[in-house]
């Protein structure tokens, strides 16, 4: 794993053309320009695997799946695996909110109970950041500064569109650095962004990082209250 600068990616993303100006994206456009813009920003990998690739693990489970639970998918992960845990919410929904408080806190607390490797928290949402786990911001990876004005492109994409952003910045996370290390990303994200699982591994299997497909995967989708 290997983090890569937000805003690397977003201008990136932004010269490549991700958008026309002021018109709604289009989605070949923008996938075109994750999958050129995935293997411009991609720095090297190390500890590549060989063999087969395997077909990701995916769940999805109950509503009330605690931290606790999910902290042991972390502690049976071995080397060269990936885990993305979607703790899908509706936004409206209290029981969602905090739910999403009680995970973070499980990271805050002394010691830490629940122990991702990134947290990605959606455009718009306002949970206090964790303390000590690197955080990943949708609104970071689609704001561009242009001669002086900040631009974001992200009001330009669809749902499908914004997943894909989101997805191609964890394909570049996970297929950078040593391929040994153990990821573990929770996405803090509307339950119908599901669809980042399979952008994912689309534009994994479409770039550079194509290797990461002989690793394992889990895809661990935690329903909205709702």
């Amino acid at each position: 794993m290997k983090l890569i600068v937000q805003g690397t990616y977003a201008k990136e993303l932004f010269d490549n053309k991700v958008v026309d100006p002021g018109v709604p994206g289009k989605d070949s456009q923008v996938m075109a320009t994750i999958l050129k813009s995935t293997n411009y920003l991609f720095d090297g990998a190390t500890n590549k695997p060989s063999g087969p690739d395997l077909t990701a693990t995916s769940t999805k489970n109950r509503a009330d799946t605690t931290p606790t639970t999910v902290q042991r998918l972390y502690a049976a992960q071995q080397a060269t695996s990936t885990s993305i845990v979607l703790l899908g919410e509706s936004h409206v929904d209290p029981a969602d909110r905090q739910r999403a408080e009680n995970y973070l806190e499980a990271m805050n607390a002394t010691p830490p109970t629940f122990s991702p490797s990134l947290v990605v928290f959606e455009r718009g949402l306002t949970y206090k950041a964790p303390n000590d786990i690197p955080l990943v911001r949708e609104s970071n990876l689609t704001t561009v500064n242009s001669h002086g004005n900040m631009i974001d492109f992200g009001m330009q994409l669809s749902r499908a569109q914004r997943s894909m952003v989101v997805a191609g910045y964890l394909a570049l996370y996970v297929g950078s650095g040593n391929q040994q290390d153990i990821n573990r990303i929770i996405l803090f994200y509307g339950a119908n962004h599901d669809d980042i699982y399979k952008y994912f591994d689309y534009i994994v299997s479409h770039t550079s990082v194509s290797f990461v497909l002989k690793e394992k995967r889990d895809f661990f989708n935690i329903r909205s209250n709702v």
